[in-house]
Order: C-alpha cells, then sequence, then structure tokens
C-alpha cells in the first residue's frame, strides 16, 4: 500500500475513535504497516471498529491480531505450515519458508533433514518445542527467509559436484512455488516482528 492510501484508511480510523491523527502519530503507524497490503489494512481496521468497544485509539498490536491472531494463532500456524510442507516437499528437496521464523526454528531443531526424519510419536513431544522457538524468532524479530537445504543440494555440495536444486518457496498464504526465486514471495504483509511480542 502506499503512504497516501494508508494515511487515507488511518484518518477514518483515527477519527472514529476521536484521536487526532497528528503527522507524528500517522508516521508511528505508517513504520508498523507500510509493507502490509491495503486490502489487508483495511480489512484489519474495519474488524477493529466491529468489535472493539474501547474508546481509545487502537494500538499497533490490537490492529495486528486481527489479521495474524495472537502470537499463540500465529504459532499454530506456523506448525501446520511445517507439517503440510513436510508431507509435500520431503527432506530431499531445498526449501524457503517466506515466514524466516519458520526456518530459524527448524535449524535450531536440528535442521530440515533431521526434522523430516522424525517420527510421528516424536512429534508428539516436539510440536510445543517449535511453536516455542518460532515464537522467541518472532518476538526477536528474526523473520527474514533462509535456505534451508535438503539431501540433494547437501550431498552434491559436499561431493563438490554443480547443480543444486532451486528451492521450493512456501508462502505464508500456504503457495507451493517450485523452482523459484526468492524475489518471487511477495511482502504483502509483515510478520509482525514489530511488535516484539509475540
Amino acid at each position: 500500500m502506499t503512504k497516501k492510501e494508508f494515511y487515507a484508511v488511518f484518518k477514518v480510523l483515527a477519527e472514529y475513535y476521536g484521536a487526532k491523527p497528528t503527522d507524528a502519530l500517522m508516521e508511528i503507524y505508517w513504520q508498523a504497516f507500510q509493507n502490509w497490503s491495503l486490502e489487508d489494512f483495511k480489512r484489519a481496521c474495519n474488524l477493529i471498529m466491529q468489535t472493539r468497544v474501547y474508546p481509545s485509539l487502537p494500538k499497533i498490536p490490537e490492529i495486528t491480531e486481527m489479521i495474524y491472531g495472537r502470537p499463540e494463532d500465529q504459532a499454530a500456524l506456523a506448525y501446520e505450515t511445517l507439517v503440510k510442507s513436510m508431507r509435500r516437499v520431503g527432506s530431499w528437496e531445498t526449501i524457503i519458508f517466506e515466514d524466516g521464523a519458520i526456518s530459524r526454528a527448524i535449524e535450531a531443531m536440528g535442521g530440515w533433514e533431521t526434522i523430516n526424519d522424525w517420527t510421528l510419536d516424536e512429534w508428539k513431544f516436539r510440536e510445543k518445542d517449535f511453536e516455542q522457538l518460532y515464537l522467541a524468532n518472532l518476538r526477536s524479530g528474526r523473520t527474514e527467509p533462509i535456505t534451508l537445504y535438503g539431501a540433494f543440494d547437501r550431498i552434491n555440495g559436499a561431493t563438490g559436484q554443480e547443480g543444486f536444486n532451486k528451492p521450493v518457496l512456501i508462502t505464508r498464504e500456504m503457495k507451493f512455488l517450485p523452482g523459484g526465486k526468492l524475489k518471487q514471495i511477495e511482502k504483502k504483509t509483515q510478520v509482525l516482528s514489530l511488535v516484539k511480542k509475540s
């Protein structure tokens, strides 16, 4: 969304809650939401106005929760993304998650190949570990996408062979983009590390 589009929507939100949208206030909120799509920002503002009963202007985390849910919800959805990706892609392929907090949690648990080798029984005990690591990365702002190498690329790299596979990209909308480039990931929204919350 453009700054002009943001200001138009934010002014309505501020006026609805009786707040004066000063330049400084609008700049603070703009910094938080500048990577969001206009549609997501409008939807979050509309939901806030329909459901929030407090008379003051909503804080950034409140608006964020309208789209992303509570941090615990985000962690549960991240786990769902992980499980679907393991089933669909497997340990041989190299992978990039648009939500880098997922990748960093995987790295902390031993890497892409390692977690793909765990049994269902092992996962019963590791799901909470994944969610806690995911939230820790989200809170610390470690959300940039990183590459998790699969077995094929690891073996080829170790033997000095050329021809690495192109990674499979997993977007926040659970779209699988095989053989793509990181530039294909559209940053329509921002995983709000901003709220340093979670």
